[in-house]
Order: C-alpha cells, then sequence, then structure tokens
C-alpha cells in the first residue's frame, strides 16, 4: 500500500515500513549486485546514516538530503529517465509539436502535480483540524 508524505516542499508516494525491521535492499537486490566490495560500502554508508539520524536534528537533515541526493542518482537510471532522454534528442530534431516538447510536457505534469499536492494537503489540515 502506497501512502504520501511530506517533506521539502511537496508530498510524495512512499511504501510505508511495515515492520522496524524492514530491509530497504531485499534478497533479490543483493543477488543482483552480487559483489562483495558494493555490498560493504553499502553497509558503511547505510551506518552513517544511521549515525546522522542518530545525531539529532541536524543530522536527520544531512542524512535526508543525502538520500535525496541519491535518489536523483539513482533517476539516472530508470526508465523515466530514459524516456526523458529519448523525447529530449527528439525535440532536437525540430520535429516535435510545440506541445510535445519536453518542458512542454514537463512544465504541465508538474504544475498538475503541484496542485494535486497542495488539495491534498488542504484536505488532511482540515481533517487534523476536526480531530
Amino acid at each position: 500500500m502506497l501512502t504520501s508524505s511530506c517533506g521539502l516542499g511537496a508530498c510524495y508516494k512512499v511504501k510505508p515500513l511495515r515492520q522496524p525491521h524492514d530491509l530497504l535492499i531485499n534478497e533479490e537486490t543483493w543477488q543482483a549486485i552480487n559483489d562483495p566490495a558494493t555490498a560493504a560500502a553499502i553497509a558503511i554508508d547505510l551506518f552513517s546514516l544511521r549515525a546522522a539520524i542518530d545525531s539529532g536534528p541536524d543530522g536527520a537533515r544531512e542524512a535526508s538530503m543525502t538520500l535525496l541526493a541519491n535518489i536523483e542518482s539513482a533517476y539516472l537510471h530508470t526508465d523515466a529517465h530514459r524516456a526523458a532522454l529519448k523525447l529530449y534528442l527528439l525535440s532536437l530534431t525540430g520535429q516535435l509539436q510545440p506541445e510535445d516538447e519536453p518542458l512542454q510536457l514537463i512544465s504541465a505534469a508538474i504544475k498538475r502535480g503541484t496542485a494535486q499536492i497542495k488539495q491534498t494537503s488542504k484536505g488532511r489540515a482540515r481533517t487534523k483540524r476536526r480531530r
């Protein structure tokens, strides 16, 4: 089940952790990695994130920014990025309709998504006030 989480001025779909010991990297992913040195590096990074979170609010903010930077880095390896790059390359040909240009499409989607987040946030705020 997906829920939404708000932070950095926006809300995001998140998979809630079912238990305190949920794995971020499951066995299938470890099998795909299949490299002890990479596993050790990931463990060190996770340990560092935990230490930052445990150190207090400043460390938690630092950990959050680190996680966001890594999410942005992961994006470069997604199908969404590949599709965006294909669209960008098509736009360089000059053959796209103006409404199909990457910036037009992305800007419109961002505007709709931002409006939906604001509407959802307002609804949650009203629900909290009623409690």
